[in-house]
């Protein structure tokens, strides 16, 4: 029998080369047994004809190699091997089969199925390890090598659903809101409704009848299965139930599982990967980097490729890795009990891929130590590291981190650095009709973005026409949220010129935080409360549904609905981040905003030493929260009151007439300003610990048209800038500010050969345009008239010996 097929001995286990054909064992030079496409290669050899093999079928510890003028038809269960090469093509047979091995690498073609075609058998692969490995490719690989390819085709079942009604611990079935091709030992996950993720779990089908599954054994924990109408909106908290069993299986060994060592699944650049209808069990190798379930792995353009409507689950590095490739499409999959970032986009040079109706749970922490970043010690079910990728229909459903972190490097990183792209300035593809619960971190993440060393940094996203340039911003909407039941907050988002639209936020901590500028939620609903009590927070927390920072930032068209809840700090639909020390603007906003059975909102006392909480104001632009438009609404501390303030006791907040403006000071020469001392001409005084942790500016919200003096704690800056913010044209206040001598220039707007001019008097100062200064020596105090000219939104003056 010329066939062209060798056995190697345990032994002898041919070195890969990563994108070379294997070498030693093999014999004769590779022809191909041609592509076959999507609809699959027909083999012209069988694995049980003795003939194929010189007389004796491969044994238990031998090294196979298929050449490439062979497309085999694997017939039979081999005995365990040492590993397979499969440089022709390997096709399963139409039987429930087994094949198992160290390694398999695949320059030609291994086959299971095909789409026209899916396999409708049991197979099982399992990767046992234990010799020297693949070369880079590593141990317990299934490695698809430049010009192999790998199609998996198995049954098609679809893949999750959703609960119908609520289903109490102790039950033993389960109504879905659909019915599904699940039977008799299926395993199941339901996922948790509740605050703590843990609350998934696994389970068995007895039997199935239309939409309703019975289970083998009583549920541990209570699953919310009731849509909701609250404020005239639809709020869908039901547990996502997802199907884990698959007929073809790709599995570690058991083995694996104490030592978190299991199998993988790579594809180099130049193969081919059409995977859908599998389970992958026991998968990834923990701490390792490249060794992950599911891998392309710096593949290019895969367009045409897919790993769609399987299950990942029970794994120990991550779920589905795509990783220096664009165009993969990752569907309908289900990711369960994982460690680390589970989908994971891996360097920010991921383009044009398509997550599209996955859902994601059981995300967790790796031990200390253990971690490929340091991220993943906060993982997300899905982290996306380029914006310019499609999110949709997906479900992160309970993480011990975050759900949906949009992780953006400044520059990709990793293998892909060099990368001209730009994640932070770059537009958003698509991310709409996700829904994200029970994660102990963010729902949405926008910020923290991964440097090259692998840590992450505050990252601002502001998308641009031109990523590469400082054209217009183009909006990021990030649109149709849902999120619930998140211990802290369901979003953040860090950036400039982006947009939460369509969202509906309920029964969380904090509904929305916005780090950001010129940013909005529209057209949104917040509630605090639903019927779908569970396990509630520790007795006491607060609920918040939108909270101002930074900004400029706003809500229009907006409802809240049940903050109702009584404490030390009452809970209501509006607030300010807590505890803050950083600059934020006094023109953040309220639209239209509608509230049912809610309190508007509530103002703490600031926290000592933070001047965020002492600026804190908002301007009610159309009068819906106060009742009369163009009113601000002002933190409770003297300096920001004046007579036109009313004080509101169940908001702690006074309401005021304003305008008010941000006033910054900072030491140019890099100096410490704070702690300082900002007083209104009527005495009234802030006393300002400056912005951490160099304390190089301070700043505090101030009331238009005011008159101002600066009293400083050390030595005054002598190349000290004043900024006036959030301004429009004629605003002004005036500031006088320590300074030592009558030797210095002051600057006006940047115009370096305009300085201002000398006053005869402080009354001629106050009269001018801004364009005039006055100093008295007696007194080494500089008045100043900060007045912002046409076609400006600020005014600054930098005073510099």
């Amino acid at each position: 029998m010329h066939s062209r097929l060798a056995i190697c001995p345990r032994g002898l286990v041919p070195i890969l080369a990563l994108a070379a054909a294997l070498a030693g064992c093999s014999a004769g030079e590779p022809t191909g047994p041609g592509s076959g496409g999507a609809a699959g290669v027909a083999p012209n050899a069988r694995w049980s004809d003795p003939a194929l093999w010189g007389g004796q079928l491969p044994a238990a510890g031998a090294a196979v190699t298929i050449p490439a003028d062979k497309a085999v038809l694997l017939d039979v269960s081999p005995p365990p091997l040492a590993s397979l090469t499969i440089e022709g093509a390997l096709v399963f047979d139409d039987a429930d089969l087994a094949l198992t091995a160290g390694w398999i690498v695949v320059p030609g073609r291994l086959q299971i199925g095909t789409e026209a075609r899916p396999y409708t058998h049991r197979a099982v692969v399992t990767l046992t390890g234990g010799g020297a490995g693949v070369g880079a490719m590593g141990d317990k690989v299934l490695g698809i090598m430049a010009g192999g390819t790998l199609d998996l085709h198995g049954e098609p079942r679809a893949g999750w659903a959703r609960l119908a009604a609520s289903a109490a611990a102790g039950a033993t079935q389960l109504a879905l809101d659909q019915t599904m091709p699940w039977r008799a030992g299926d395993k199941l996950v339901v996922a948790s409704t509740d605050f703590d993720p843990r609350r998934d779990e696994e389970v068995q089908v007895a039997s199935a009848s239309g939409a309703v599954v019975t289970l083998a054994a009583p549920l541990l924990f209570d699953h919310y299965g009731v849509r909701q109408t609250v404020a005239g909106a639809t709020v869908d908290e039901r547990a996502e139930v997802g199907l884990l069993t698959r007929n073809i299986t790709i599995r570690g060994d058991s083995a694996g599982s104490a030592s978190g060592f299991g199998g993988h699944i790579l594809v180099q650049a130049g193969a081919t990967a059409r995977v859908e209808g599998v389970e992958l069990y026991l998968m990834g190798q923990k701490q390792l980097v490249a060794r992950y379930p599911m891998h392309w792995h710096m593949a290019g353009d895969v367009t045409g490729q897919y790993f769609a409507n399987s299950s990942v689950w029970r794994t120990f590095n991550r779920c589905v890795t795509v990783h220096g490739t664009s165009n993969a499409r990752v569907e309908g999959n289900v990711c369960y009990d994982h460690v680390g970032h589970g989908y994971f986009l891996e360097d920010g040079a991921e383009t044009g891929n398509r997550l599209i109706g996955n859902l994601g749970l059981g995300t967790r922490k790796p031990a200390a130590g253990e971690e490929i970043l340091a991220s993943d010690q906060t993982p997300a079910t899905f982290w996306i590291t380029n914006p310019d990728n499609t999110v949709r229909g997906n479900a992160a459903a309970g993480s011990a981190g975050v759900g949906f972190w949009y992780a953006f490097p400044l520059h990709p990183t990793g293998l892909s650095s060099g990368s001209p792209l730009l994640p932070r300035t770059t537009r958003l593809r698509e991310f709409a009709d996700n829904t994200a619960h029970s994660n102990i971190r963010a729902g949405l993440l926008v910020d923290n973005g991964p440097r090259p060393d692998g840590t992450t940094e505050t990252a601002v996203y502001a998308p641009r026409e031109d990523p590469a340039s400082d054209s217009p911003a183009v909006m990021a909407d990030f649109t149709r949220l849902t999120a619930w039941k998140h211990q802290q907050r369901a979003v953040w988002i860090r950036g400039d010129s982006l947009q939460l639209s369509d969202a509906v936020l309920a029964d969380n901590a904090i509904g929305a935080t916005f780090a950001a500028t010129r940013t909005r939620v529209v057209r949104s609903v917040f509630i605090g409360e639903t019927g779908n009590v569970g396990v509630p927070l520790p007795s006491g927390t607060p609920l918040r549904g939108f909270e101002y920072y930074d900004g400029t930032v706003g809500a229009d068209q907006v409802t809240f609905a049940n903050y109702t809840g009584t404490g030390a700090i009452p809970s209501s639909a509006l607030g300010y981040f807590r505890s803050n020390a950083y600059p934020l603007s006094p023109a953040n906003w309220a639209g239209q905003v509608t509230f049912v059975n809610a309190t508007r909102l509530y103002l703490e006392d600031p926290h000592a030493g933070m001047d965020g909480d002492q600026a804190a104001v908002f301007v009610d632009r159309l009068g819906a929260v106060t009742g009369t438009p163009g009113r601000y609404v002002a933190v409770n501390i003297p300096f920001l009151s004046s007579a036109g303030c009313s004080y509101r006791s169940d908001w702690n907040a006074q309401v005021c007439p304003g305008p008010y403006a941000r006033l910054s000071v900072t030491d140019e020469a890099g100096g410490a300003v704070g702690p300082l001392t900002l007083k209104r001409d009527d005495g009234t005084s802030v006393s300002l610990a400056g912005v951490p942790p160099d304390r190089r500016n301070a700043f505090m919200s101030v009331a238009l048209s005011g008159r101002y003096a600066l009293a400083y704690s050390t030595t005054p800056p002598t190349n000290v800038r004043i900024y006036l913010n959030e301004t429009a044209a004629d605003d002004w206040v005036r500031v006088a500010v320590p300074y030592p001598s009558a030797s210095f220039t002051a600057i006006r707007d940047y115009e370096e050969s305009r300085p201002l001019t000398a006053a005869a008097s402080l009354a001629e100062v106050d009269a001018s345009a801004g364009d005039r200064y006055w100093y008295d020596a007696g007194a080494k105090l500089l008045y100043l008239k900060l007045l912002t000219r046409a076609a400006r939104d600020r005014a600054t003056v930098q005073v510099r010996p």
